[in-house]
């Protein structure tokens, strides 16, 4: 079993569409649209040997560090403009109407707390229960797995289709509550509230935080990106399936080197 780290923004209109992929490969779901399968935008990567690691990241310190100003799309108008409109086109290849033609007036969104809390559940169950002081979990990690991959989805939904402000507590609380909190990941975890609170202690902020800096010292520079085991890096969905079959490629480059420095693990309590 390999890794890839899916570094993503939920303020990153194509890291919403790799959400959607990587969520479908992880639970099995398929395209309600069979003939766009065959598109390689809507193709879904093979995990059968990949476990994908979900690093959220807050885009305005990366876009610092690497000499950005702000968000490309809104920087220049007509890039804004159609990224809007390819990324409307692609979900509803996927099968999933509703994105907006244009931006929302309150985009791009306030993401720190959706980030913490995406960042704090892709540290697994247990470290969610152990911060919670609930006992020892029994969670098995494709039961994680899949219920940050649908968390991390329905975040991205309710912030583009849905039009929510996901700077709001109360529009996490409910996430959480429907998709995190009543699913069978065996052991109790905590409610939405509850959960807020713990994103807002300082081990979880400080490890969002240290999550940000960690893709600034792989090179990163905008999202979605994807890192591999030995370093090497992919960027924007259209590369997502290169980046899960890396491992079986790589052989065949002749870089010996990686484009970025391997990554550092998210720390644990």
């Amino acid at each position: 079993m390999v890794s890839v780290n899916f570094w993503f923004e939920f303020a990153s209109p194509y890291s919403m569409i790799s959400a959607l992929r990587l969520l479908r490969a992880l639970t099995g779901r398929i395209n309600p649209n069979p003939e766009a399968e065959g598109l390689p935008s809507c193709q879904l990567p093979d995990l059968s040997d990949v476990s994908i690691v979900y690093r959220p990241i807050l885009l305005p310190a990366l876009f610092a560090a690497s000499g950005q100003t702000m968000l490309p799309g809104v920087q220049v108008p007509a890039k804004g403009k159609y990224m809007f409109h390819d990324v409307h086109r692609t979900l509803s290849l996927l099968g999933c109407p509703g994105f907006p033609a244009r931006p929302h007036t309150n985009w791009p969104p306030n993401t720190v707390l959706a980030g913490r809390m995406a960042w704090m559940l892709a540290q697994g169950p247990s470290y969610v229960c152990a911060l919670n002081s609930s006992g020892e979990p029994s969670a098995t990690l494709e039961q994680g797995a899949q219920v940050l991959a649908e968390f991390v989805w329905r975040v991205f939904e309710a912030e583009f289709i849905g039009g929510e402000d996901i700077g709001s507590p109360r529009v996490l609380e409910r996430l959480w509550n429907v998709y995190v909190a009543k699913a069978d990941v065996g052991s109790e975890m905590p409610n939405g509230e509850r959960a807020v609170e713990l994103a807002n202690t300082s081990v979880v902020k400080n490890g969002y935080k240290d999550n940000t800096q960690a893709a600034i010292a792989c090179k990163l520079f905008g999202a979605p990106s994807f890192t591999t085991d030995d370093g090497d890096m992919y960027w924007g969905n259209d590369h997502l399936l290169e980046a899960m079959a890396h491992h079986k490629v790589c052989s065949l480059l002749d870089q010996p080197l990686g484009y970025c420095t391997k990554s550092a693990p998210s720390p644990k309590i």
